[in-house]
C-alpha cells in the first residue's frame, strides 16, 4: 500500500489525475490541506484541516458501474474500526456515510480514460474534528465530524491506512457478494424519498431495493422504476434523510 503525503493540493483527485499514468494501481494520495475538492453534482466543498482527504487510484477495476457503493461501505468499516464500540454508521443512497443523521463522509468517484484502458479515481473526505459551529458558518447543517458526533476523534493516520486498506479490499470485491450488507447500511431504504433530476425536477416515491447494479428500486404512482447515482439525487421528504 502506497500512501503520498502532501502539504497543500487543490484536490486529491486531481493529483491523481494529474499523475495517474505514473503511478501504480492502488495509489494513495492525501493531504493536510485541500483547497478545491468536489462533490457529487458538481458541488465543491473546502477544508478546514479538521477533515482526510485522500484519493485511491484503481486501475481497471472490476464492476466499476457499483463501486461508488463499495467504497462507502469501506468507509463504514473503516470508521468503525476505530471505536471498540462502534457508533451505528449508515449510508444514504448511493454513498454518503451518516453517523446520527449527519454526513460524516463524502465520495466521489470519477474516471479517467487512457486508450482502451480505464482508471477510477475514489475521491473521499472524512470529517474528523470540526464542530457545529463551523458546519453552520460553511452552510453544511446535515453535516457532522466524528469529534462532534461520538466525542472521539480518531487518530488520522491510523484511519487512513484503515481506510485505504477497505477501499483495495471492497475494489476486488464482487458487489453481488456485498448487496445484503449494503442494503443493511442504507438509511433511506424502506422509507418515502424525493428524487431531484439535474434538471430541477422533484418526484416523490417509496425506496424499496437496490438492484444488482447498485441503482435504488423505487415504487411511485405508476408503479416501480429505478434510479442511478449519476442521473439524480435522492433525500427524504422533510430534510437530508
Amino acid at each position: 500500500m502506497r500512501i503520498i503525503e502532501l502539504e497543500e493540493v487543490t484536490s486529491t483527485n486531481d493529483y491523481l489525475k494529474a499523475h495517474c499514468e505514473e503511478l501504480s494501481d492502488g495509489t494513495a494520495v492525501t493531504a493536510l490541506v485541500q483547497t478545491a475538492g468536489k462533490g457529487r453534482r458538481g458541488h465543491t466543498w473546502t477544508d478546514d484541516g479538521g477533515m482526510l482527504p485522500f484519493s485511491v487510484l484503481l486501475k481497471d477495476p472490476p464492476e466499476y458501474e457499483t463501486l461508488t457503493a463499495r467504497v462507502g461501505l469501506a468507509v463504514c468499516n473503516a470508521v468503525a474500526e476505530m471505536y471498540p464500540e462502534p457508533p451505528e454508521i449508515g449510508i444514504k443512497w448511493p454513498n454518503d456515510v451518516i453517523i446520527s443523521s449527519k454526513k460524516v463522509c463524502g465520495i466521489l468517484c470519477e474516471s479517467v480514460c487512457f486508450g482502451a484502458r480505464m482508471s477510477i479515481i475514489c475521491g473521499i473526505g472524512i470529517n474528523i474534528s470540526q464542530f457545529e459551529e463551523y458546519f453552520r458558518a460553511v452552510g453544511l447543517p446535515n453535516a457532522g465530524s466524528l469529534a462532534m458526533l461520538t466525542g472521539f476523534t480518531p487518530n488520522r493516520r491510523k484511519l487512513l491506512e484503515t481506510a485505504v486498506r477497505e477501499v483495495l479490499s471492497y475494489a476486488s470485491t464482487p458487489f453481488a457478494e456485498c448487496l445484503e450488507e449494503y442494503k443493511r447500511r442504507l438509511v433511506n431504504l424502506g422509507r418515502p424519498v424525493k428524487i431531484l433530476g439535474a434538471d430541477g425536477s422533484e418526484r416523490l416515491a417509496d425506496a424499496v431495493d437496490v438492484a444488482p447494479n447498485g441503482y435504488l428500486i423505487c415504487r411511485g404512482e405508476d408503479g416501480f422504476f429505478e434510479v442511478g447515482s449519476g442521473e439524480v439525487s435522492v433525500r427524504g421528504v422533510d430534510g437530508y434523510i
